[in-house]
């Protein structure tokens, strides 16, 4: 297997893969198909070269969406944020999330990046132990409320 950026014709499998996780964090059914700006925004991550494919005998299997640009209110400096990283569900648990997370690790020490940020979805209990396995703590968790219930 080897990890490549993302190309053009990976965008099918990008939108699949995004989707499929919206289904894993629990999302409402009219809230899991991909739009058009993140389409847009899927096309402009693979011209900028911020997603990570990970390929079997050429067919990309998962991916690592990351950006080095982004704000976060409470996290100071500049650090490495992943964004999105997606598992197809035949190759789950055989050590791929990881070794694109060892790849994200040398991208960010490479260009002089002082840690490593997700954002974990408290429904995602997978993710928060896989996470967890990989030395990342917890910093703050969001609470939020419908103004009327």
């Amino acid at each position: 297997m080897d990890i490549r950026y993302a190309r053009d014709n990976d965008l099918e499998f990008l939108i699949a893969g995004l989707q499929d996780n919206r289904a894993i964090e629990r999302r409402r059914e009219d809230q899991r198909a991909a739009s058009s700006a993140d389409i847009a925004e899927l096309r402009q991550a693979i011209r900028e070269g911020t997603i990570r494919v990970l390929e079997d005998e050429g067919e990309p299997v998962a991916f690592l969406y990351f950006r080095t640009d982004f704000e976060v209110l409470y996290i100071r400096g500049l650090f490495f944020w992943i964004d999105l990283v997606y598992v197809r569900e035949d190759y789950r648990r055989r050590g791929l999330g990881r070794r694109l997370y060892e790849d994200a690790l040398t991208i960010a020490q490479e260009r002089g990046l002082e840690r490593v940020v997700v954002d974990v979805f408290e429904a995602n209990d997978g993710s928060r132990r896989f996470h967890g396995q990989l030395g990342f703590e917890p910093v703050y968790t969001i609470y939020q409320r419908p103004v009327r219930r």
